[in-house]
């Protein structure tokens, strides 16, 4: 019976002893395959965000590609290294891998490898209107962007979380090739456009938006920083003057006046750019001509309440909505008590004193003239736009001929294209000075063509000479190229 029993007792030893064995073998040892029962360990290659799409539904953005590799702990990786890295990057990867776990690097290219995997990854950057786009630059992405998918590769590990030998990892794609997006008004060849033409501005904006419905076809800032200059509130100047026609055709005022160079409000004497005096003036000369004193004498003649209102119509100092949820504060506007001000009143007339606006705004504004009367705000919504006539038919169309007289007579000429531009000139000053000179904001707002306005066009040059020398080319440059298209 003893006998038995040792012998009993023997054969459960050497069981237990090999189930141990087994269990250390599983725990300690390298070669144990895979099963689904096991952990993994995930390496993430690339996140998909919202695609955005152009009018014409090409992409926009998620265009740029890179290339990744993953390289798993085992010899036959380690000996391609030095077909991707340089020697002080293989010594680098060489010791992480020692960890036991696989590593992902950016490659310059694609070069073929047997072990080392190479995928391609989408990267998140806009080659066009970034300032427009981009998170950083606080653009459209900001409110339209989320994951919609993403690539990574999976690997099992044991127990004690360590990599299985002979596992080369698991593609995972989980939507990583959506279309799923956004369409948005921008045009890609128009936005292409206006980015070669704004290469003359150091700082600035141009914007380019369809006439008809004020949906932005062209955004651009330029400027080494994250400032989206299409959006940011500047003094106008005498692009403002065309509002304040407007407010007088509106109310049946149309006056004569002989500019001598200066004009006084009360003890503050006001003065045509370089003292010139332009003589005997109407409206239509005055606008070609750019002279402050018919437009101060005018401002006066109208009054806080009628340029107010006018004012209040074409959205000025308002936020508008430029996509869903996306609002932008167009500027600042007087209001009536500090328009009661003769010498606010007047700076008002030439589009001085308690007035700025971004150039994105500003062009509604034009779009409304060149569309007969009907404003609407910028958008890069493509809707159908309910009709918003805040001036007369008739208004819009002595405004328009008075803005192409002001490219074909007037401070515009730099901006004449065989007869079929329309616009207005401004040098803005900004009431910010460096090393004693005052820095101008200058402007040319207009349209184009005359006859069948299609396009309104923007362009704002921070710290310039003049809207004649800094913006008109930059417009001409434009047309002719759209003319092209």
């Amino acid at each position: 019976m003893s006998k038995r029993l040792v012998s009993l007792l023997c054969v459960f030893s050497l069981l237990f002893t090999g189930i141990i064995g087994r269990c250390a073998y599983i725990a300690l040892g390298s070669a144990y395959q895979i099963s689904d029962s096991y952990n993994s360990y995930t390496l993430n290659i690339g996140r998909l965000y919202t695609n955005i799409y152009d009018r014409a539904g090409r992409k926009i953005n998620n265009n740029d590609k890179s290339f990744v590799a993953v390289i798993r702990p085992n010899e036959k990786c380690l000996n391609e290294l030095d077909k991707l890295f340089d020697k002080n990057e293989v010594a680098e990867i060489t010791d992480e891998l020692s960890q036991g776990y696989p590593v992902i690097r950016e490659i310059n290219k694609k070069i073929d490898t047997k072990y080392i995997k190479i995928f391609e990854k989408i990267n998140d950057y806009n080659i066009i209107a970034p300032h427009l786009l981009n998170k950083e630059n606080g653009g459209l992405e900001q409110y339209v962007s989320e994951e919609i998918g993403s690539l990574s590769v999976n690997f099992s590990v044991d127990a004690v979380g360590r990599l299985l030998t002979g596992d080369d990892g698991t593609v995972v794609n989980d939507n990583y090739d959506s279309n799923d997006g956004v369409v948005i008004s921008l045009d890609s060849e128009v936005q292409k456009i206006a980015e070669e033409a704004a290469r003359s501005i150091p700082k600035g904006s141009v914007v380019i938006l369809d006439t008809e419905t004020s949906q932005v076809l062209a955004s651009v800032s330029r400027g080494d920083d994250y400032i989206n200059r299409s959006l940011s509130p500047y003094a106008v100047g005498s692009v403002f003057k065309i509002v304040v026609c407007a407010c007088a055709l509106e109310n049946h005022i149309n006056l004569v006046y002989t500019c001598t160079s200066k004009i006084k409000v009360k003890d503050t004497e006001f003065h045509c750019q370089k003292n010139h005096a332009h003589g005997f003036q109407n409206m239509k000369q005055a606008l070609a001509n750019s002279c402050n004193c018919y437009f101060v004498n005018l401002a006066l003649k109208l009054g806080p309440d009628k340029i107010f209102e006018t004012a209040e119509k074409f959205g000025f100092g308002k936020a508008f909505e430029l996509y869903n949820k996306w609002t932008v504060k167009a500027g600042t506007f007087a209001d009536k008590s500090e328009l009661n001000s003769l010498g606010q009143l007047a700076l008002i007339g030439f589009g001085q004193g308690l007035l700025t606006d971004c150039p994105m705004h500003f062009a509604s504004v034009i779009s409304c003239i060149a569309n007969g009367g009907n404003y609407s705000a910028p958008t890069l919504d493509i809707k159908e736009i309910a009709e918003n006539n805040i001036i007369s038919e008739s208004t819009a169309e002595t405004l328009r001929e008075y803005m192409k007289y002001v490219v074909s007579d007037g401070t515009g000429k730099n901006a004449e294209y065989n007869e079929k531009t329309a616009g207005k000139t401004a040098t803005a000053q900004s009431g910010i000075y460096n090393n004693g000179k005052e820095i101008l904001n200058t402007w040319f707002a207009g349209f184009y063509p005359y006859h069948n306005p299609k396009y309104t066009i923007v362009v704002m040059r921070e710290n310039g000479e003049s809207g004649a020398e800094d913006c008109c080319p930059v417009f001409r440059d434009i047309v002719e190229k759209l003319d092209e298209k």
